[in-house]
Parts: structure tokens; sequence; C-alpha cells
């Protein structure tokens, strides 16, 4: 090939800086093929995910792969612009240079891929007439710009179009930089001809079918760009030579590239035999109900609710398996509420799902998702899919490559790739929130069930993103199942309304009232909607007696009767100056202090974890009466959240229905004998359960004090004196926590509209304002959704766009919270507060509320000193530092956590 015959496009380079095995540079046209090349892979029409969009599109999985892959090959049309490729001097003079004046490369405002709109303008209509000479440009003009959004967001958020040509045009060369791109665009339609659906692309339905799917596409569009920018994988190539023969190459380079890096392997699904089989323990009703219902491969919605230990763990593993084995899904994510539920799920599942799935090679990756998960030893040991060393970023413009490996290996993100996925409920929250990447989150739902445990603890600012996720997964073809021990009728009902109107079913009432309870919604067939009564294992029904006291030392008396009587006791406070409290009275009258253990948020992550092994020493399953005797627990709601935790005497603050029976179910939660060790399936030696409620003096007529005056912590945790009146009232009534008997009188007595309607007048304006605060919650939950419903991926989706760094939160938080990194001077030399040779930074932090602790704390003074720990410490300097022994005000105890002196 001479040079006088080459096309103008080689003169351009794609890649360069640094030199990759001495070549200076890796030319733009083959960069164009390289990332079109992966995207082959990823949209393989053998792939579920790729047959699950295109049957959403009603279209056939090739057509869906030769159209995007195609667009693919155009995501860098913008680094056809005279200011991009001037950021590379040539000194061979092969490259083009521009002859005119430009304004130089902006990075932050103008980068390559929002520039590739201008070529985009300038050229769709010729584009358009070639590849589809029968149609009219405007026709098909909607669907082309769709299209092309979903690719020049390849760097994770929808590029912004707000400018001017002129604007544009002050980084390209109009005559050169266009004529260069038409040349490729022009031989990419003869290389790569997209099979476009033509007659569709007139079809208001279709169109607003691909808006919907543009969200997954564009991680596709993502990945692709990361994979295809990977030296490694796609070495510089400066040499010209036709596109056809470099098109064969990339794509033995894309093959190898998914091999490696496990993106687009898909287990095999493994036969589900039987509860017994698999678990190895007779099922329980709830179990063989999820083993027998009828399963098919549309998307489904299961509700699954009955009380703790009910086995609805195994039961939701085993839906998800029949659902895989039905074709209606490759893998799952399971979403729990807190980092500490996660863990102990991830070594649930992490023991189990090889009996679900198998790899053609190896085992199916397994991932677990949230900050702290690098500290799991059952993590560690978990066989992930590999990924290359980082790179460094340029300047003001984040190469694909450093973006890549970054989000490859934070595992919370990769989660939602992997065939089997364990974390946070917020990491698939997170799907429909505008933040950088989003949209690979929404890639990694497609195909997938969806598990998401304790659902009943989410407030009207978490159910309306929760709603907006599973409508958007319905639509994706995925299922859901839904876990929970105390759901009031009311969520039920909106759930299920949620997944029926998704699909363009009438709503349809739930009437059932038993409990426990199976619900399974398939807006596909024609008995969409299907209740069915449980029976509850005899070892898991109890009543558990409610005792009332008013006052504080009442409560104390009642611990240390207990202590004396050779019983291990747990008080659980509404706030974590309230225990502080408890704590510090009962130490200083136990016979044994150190019998004693706090337990709340504000411990550095470090004594957190030291201080669960110590509650699971003494009050977990494998726990004796010599351990358990005399222990005391002072906790806070974390108690509730996440502790397999079993105590003789519980004392609890009053709280709402829901939470209190969610600490009930920590209250002689394992069968134990006479000598107070664990016996699975006998008879507990104990007396009976008995939970000591800590709450006002009942009236039947209260003022508008009868919370604020004695739990005024209470009130400003709760906010909602009048669900605790109905909650006391029905507790009262009955006398006990009957479960399973009395667990929807339980919560209907609090949480019903009729309820509502009895609180005392003396208490409806706390409550009237607790609604608008609802409301509030969910206004602002629904204007940060993306708009996926309506718009295709652009930027006019969202009113702002974050990055990914960006605490846009899952969950609502009243008080503002920041993370504290506490610090220790260690002769000349600043050092995280507690010593680990891999996770010292990570042990040494606490969340603070913002305003009323954390802004409050003395910061380190002395500059240099602080500069010399950010510089062996890099993410810390992102941090709030608190140097501990310099501060006046505040302190830190490992027994008691952040503590104001002499308070």
């Amino acid at each position: 090939m001479k040079t006088t015959d080459l096309a103008q496009y080689y003169r351009y380079w794609g890649k360069a800086k640094p030199q990759f095995n001495g070549i200076p540079y890796h030319l733009l046209p083959y960069h164009l093929l390289d990332v079109a090349a992966v995207g082959f892979y990823l949209l393989s029409p053998e792939s579920k995910r790729a047959q699950e969009m295109a049957a959403y599109l009603e279209i056939p999985a090739e057509q869906l792969q030769s159209t995007l892959v195609f667009f693919l090959a155009l995501h860098d049309l913008g680094k056809f612009a005279s200011a991009f490729q001037a950021l590379y001097e040539d000194s061979s003079g092969a490259l083009f240079r521009s002859k005119g004046r430009t304004r130089r490369y902006d990075g932050a405002e103008y980068r390559h891929d929002r520039l590739g709109s201008y070529f985009w303008q300038a050229l769709r209509g010729a584009l358009m007439r070639r590849v589809a000479p029968e149609m009219s440009p405007r026709s098909i003009d909607k669907v082309f710009a769709v299209l092309i959004e979903i690719v020049l967001g390849h760097h994770g958020k929808p590029i912004n179009k707000s400018c001017s040509v002129d604007e544009f045009l002050r980084f390209i060369d109009k005559a050169e930089n266009c004529k260069a791109a038409e040349e490729f665009i022009d031989d990419v339609v003869e290389l790569l001809p997209p099979c476009l659906p033509l007659q569709k692309m007139v079809d208001a339905e279709f169109i607003a079918r691909l808006k919907h799917i543009s969200w997954p596409l564009a991680g596709v569009a993502v990945i692709a760009d990361w994979v295809g920018s990977d030296e490694q994988f796609f070495p510089y190539v400066a040499r010209p030579m036709p596109l056809s023969e470099y098109w064969q190459l990339a794509m033995v380079q894309a093959q190898n590239a998914m091999a490696q890096l496990d993106l687009t392997s898909e287990p095999r699904v493994r036969p589900f035999i039987s509860i017994k089989h698999h678990y190895g323990f007779e099922p329980t009703p709830l179990q063989t109900w999820a083993a027998t219902v009828p399963v098919e491969s549309a998307p489904q919605l299961f509700i699954l609710e009955d009380v703790t230990g009910s086995g609805k763990t195994e039961a939701a593993l085993t839906l998800a398996h029949r659902l895989m084995e039905a074709g209606a899904a490759s893998g799952f994510y399971f979403g729990l509420p807190t980092m500490a539920t996660s863990n102990a799920m991830f070594k649930r599942v992490a023991t189990h799902y090889r009996q679900m799935l198998e790899a053609e090679q190896g085992v199916p990756s397994i991932v677990l998702a949230h900050g702290a998960r690098e500290m799991s030893d059952e993590f560690r040991e978990a066989v992930l899919a590999g990924s290359n060393p980082g790179s460094d970023y340029a300047p003001d413009d984040q190469t694909a490559t450093a973006q890549c490996h970054q989000w490859l290996a934070d595992s919370r993100k990769k989660a939602l790739l992997a065939p089997v996925g364990v974390g946070t409920i917020d990491q698939a929250l997170l799907a429909v929130l505008p933040r950088r990447h989003q949209s690979i989150r929404m890639l990694g739902l497609v195909n997938k069930v969806l598990i998401f445990d304790e659902v009943h603890a989410a407030d009207e600012y978490m159910l309306e993103l929760l709603e907006s996720l599973l409508a958007f997964h319905l639509h994706c073809g995925g299922s859901a199942i839904l876990l929970t021990a105390t759901l009031a009728a009311r969520q039920r009902a909106r759930l299920v309304d949620v997944w029926l109107g998704a699909a363009g079913r009438e709503k349809q009432a739930p009437k059932e009232t038993a409990f426990p309870l199976a619900t399974r919604v398939n807006p596909f067939v024609e008995n969409a909607l299907i209740e069915q009564p449980l029976a509850s294992r005899k070892d898991v029904s109890r009543s558990v007696a409610v005792d009332f006291v008013h006052e504080f030392e009442q409560c104390v008396t009642q611990v240390l009767q207990a202590v004396s009587d050779g019983q291990c006791v747990v008080w659980v406070r509404n706030s974590v100056d309230d225990a502080l409290e408890a704590y510090t009275t009962l130490r200083d009258r136990h016979d044994d202090p150190n019998a004693c253990l706090l337990f709340h948020s504000r411990f550095i992550l470090h004594d957190r974890k030291r201080i669960e092994e110590r509650v699971l020493s003494w009050f977990g399953k494998q726990s004796d009466g010599c351990l358990r005797s005399g222990k005391v627990l002072i906790a806070t709601q974390v108690f509730q959240e996440s502790l397999d935790a079993d105590a003789d005497l519980m004392i609890s603050d009053i709280c709402p229905i829901d939470d209190l029976i969610q600490r009930a179910g920590r209250l002689h939660r394992h069968t134990r004998d006479s000598l107070g060790c664990y016996v699975a399936g006998g008879i507990d030696a104990r007396n009976p359960p008995r939970l000591v409620l800590h709450c006002p003096v009942w009236s039947i007529e209260p003022d508008e004090g009868w919370l604020s005056t004695l739990f005024r912590n209470t009130e400003f945790v709760y906010q909602s004196p009048g669900r605790l009146w109905l909650t006391q009232r029905v507790l009262r009534a009955l006398g006990s926590i009957a479960m399973p008997g009395d667990a929807r009188k339980l919560i209907e007595a609090v949480y019903s509209e009729n309820a509502a309607q009895e609180i005392p007048s003396a208490l409806t304006q706390k409550e009237n304002e607790l609604a608008g605060k609802d409301r509030a919650k969910a206004a602002k939950a629904s204007a940060q959704l993306v708009k996926w419903q309506s718009r295709g991926y652009c930027d006019t989706s969202a009113g702002a766009w974050f990055e990914d760094n960006t605490d846009i939160g899952t969950r609502y938080n009243e008080i503002e919270t920041t993370e504290v990194l506490l610090l220790k001077l260690v002769g000349e030399q600043l050092v995280p507060w507690v010593n680990d040779e891999r996770h010292s930074l990570a042990l040494s932090k606490v969340k603070l509320p913002k305003k009323s602790v954390a802004d409050r704390l003395a910061s380190v003074a002395e500059e240099r000193l602080l500069e010399d720990f950010f510089s062996a410490n890099g993410p810390a300097r992102y941090m709030r530092c608190w140097l501990v022994e310099s501060d006046e005000n505040y302190g830190y105890d490992d027994s008691c956590g952040v503590i104001i002196k002499n308070a």
C-alpha cells in the first residue's frame, strides 16, 4: 500500500503516550475497530444478556449485535478533532498536523466524547442515506440519535450537548477533520454494514423500547471501550493496513481479552433436585412452596413473608435456582440491608452456589459487594475473575484503561457483572441514580434474579428508588424475590402494583391476610397474582410475653436481677447517648465490669468487628452457660440488624412494632438445654421468654409530651409518637408477641390506614409532620432518579450527573454524616489509630454526624505532619482526619467509642 493511496484517517492517532512495545502510538481507526470487536463478543447472540435485550426490542440478537458493533466503531469520532490530535507531537511527520489554529484540547469541558457529537451532526445525513437509502433520514433520525448517544457516552455518563457549532469548531479543523472522519465512516459501512431493523425504526413503540434498553447498552459501550483501550490486549499498531486485515486481528485479540477478563462466560445451571438434596435437611413449608410453585421464563416477582428462622434464605435460593433452570435468569444478586448481614450471607451463598451453577473451566465468579469487603476472609478466599494492574491517569482526562482497571477492581461494582453477587441493596439501587457508570450496573441486572432481604425496612425514599429499579428490571426481563418478616399490607400491595404496572397490567389488590404468606406475581399469565398461606415450623412458632416498665432505674434493676440469676441480658436503646448512659451505669454497678459490653455505630471498624466477635462469643449459637452467665450487652439498632445472637432476657426502649418484632426475634433465638448449650430441634429448658418494654406511662388520652418528656431521644429517632402509642396499645391488649399467629394483627394495628385514624389528637400534629417528611423523601428520591422510562441514555435524563465517588445517596439521611479517620502521633509521625498490615485506614474509620460531632473535632495543627501522612497514605487526603490526643472536647475509647470528654 503506497502512502499516496492511504485514506486520510490513517494519519490520526487514537492512543499514545506511553509507548507500548516501542511503538509510539496506535492509529485511531484501529482503536475504533478494537472497541467494536470487543462489543461483538459482549453482544454475542449466544449470550443470554443479548438475547434478553433483543427479545425486548423484538428483533433477532444478530441484528442487535450488528447494529451496535457498527456504532461502536464510531464511538471516538471526537478524536478526529485537531485539538485532540495536537496532544501528541509526532516527529516522523506521518500523522496529521493542523495548519490552522485551533483551541487547546479541553479534557474537562470539551473532551473527545463530547466533540464526537459535532462530527455526528455534520455527517449523520450522509450516513443515513448510505445505510438506509429507501428511508428518509428524518424518519429514522430518532433511532440513530439514541444509538449515537449510547456510544458517545462511553466514559460512563451521557455527553453534554449544550453548546453551539461555533464552540465545537474552536477545537476542530472543519475541512480536514471532517474529511478524515467521513472517509472512515464510509469504509466502516463497507466493512461492518449494520443490519438495521428498518421497518421497526419508524415505530413509536420500538423507539420507546430502544430508549429503555439504551441504558444497559450504554454499559456495553463503556466496557467495550475499556477493554478495547487496554494495551495488554490490543498492542499499538502504527503501520497502515487495510481495515479488513486489521479487523481480523482485532477480533482475535478481543476474543482473547474476553477469555482473560471473564466478562462473557456464562455458567451452566445444574438441575434443581430437592431441598433435602441441596441443603441436607427437610424443607420448611415455605421452602416446600418455593420448590414446587410453577415458575416460567417470564419476569416474575415473589414476596416471601415468614418469621425469623423460617428458612427464607434457602427458599429464595431455591426459587433463584429454579428460575435459572427455567431460563428466566443466568445469575443472581443477593442484596442485604447492611455490610454485616451481607458478610454473613456471602458465607452462606459461597458454600452453596456451586450446587446451582458450574463453569466450563474453574468455578463461576462470586463477588462480595460493599466497602469493607476486603476484610472478609471468605471473600478473599472466593474465586474472582482477574483484572490487570492499573495505569496512571492523564492530568485532565482519565484514560479508559485506568477507568477500566479501577472499576473492575472495585468488587462492589463488579458484583453486578459477576454471575453471583452478594452485597448491600445499595449497589443495585445505584443503577437508577445519575452517577457515572450506573449504566454498567443496569447491564449487570439484565437476566439476573434480584433477591432483597428485609424489604420492610425500606423508608419512603428507598421505596421510591426500589420501585423504579423493579420496573426497570422487569423491562429487562429480570425476576425479583423480596424477603420480609413484617410487611404491612399496604406495602405488599404497593410492590405488587409496581410489578403489574411495569408490565402494563391493571392493578390487582392482594386480598390474603394470612401469615406466613408467599406471593407470586407473573403479569404474563392469566392468573397473575397467586397468594399462598403457609404453615410455620413449630420450632420457630412462639410467644414472647411483654412486660412494661417506665423508668430508667427499673430497667437497671431488672438487668442486675437477671445477672444475679445467671442470665445474659440485652438492652436495646434507641440512641447512642442513651446506650452510653445505660452502659456506664451498669458497668459501675455490675460485680464484673468486664462482663458489660457496649455496641453502637460510633466505633471504628476495628473495634466494631472485635465487639461483634465478643457478642457472638457470649450470645451466639455456640455459647454455653458459663460464657453467657451474667453477661450484659447494651446496644442500639445495630444489634437487631446484623447479629445472630440469643438473649435470656431482653429489655427494649419503645420502638415501632416491626422493629420490636425484629428485636424480640433475638430473645431465646436458639433452643438451649439446662446448661445453656444449644440443642438442635430440642425443647428450651429456660423459663418462657420475656421482653421488658421500656416505655412511657400508658394514657388513653396522652398529651403532646407523652413521649418526648422522658424519651426525647426516642422521639428524635422515630419522630412518630402516634405510631409508638399504637404499638404500646396493641401490646397491652395482647400481652405478648405471638409469632406467627399475631404477626398480621400486630403490624396492621400500627401501620394500617384504619389504625392511623385512631391516633389521639394530641399526637396527630407530629404524625402529620412525619407524613409531610415522608412525602418530601419520596419527592427527593423521585427527583434524583434517572428518567429511563421517558428518555433514553442522554444528559437530559437527569437534572445533574455526578461522579462515581460522589455521595448521591441510596438512603435518606436527615443528619448528614462524615467518615472520620482517627490518627495518633508516634514520635514525630502521624499514623492510623489501628496498625494493620493491609487495612489500617479502613479499620481506623468511623462515621459520625457531620454538624453535631465531626465538624467540632479538632483539626491536625501540624500541616507538615499531615502532608507527610498523606504522602504515605494517599486515600486519606480525602478523609476528615482527627488527631484524637490533641482534642480537648472529644475523645475515643475502645469500650465506649467516640465520647465527649467530661460529659
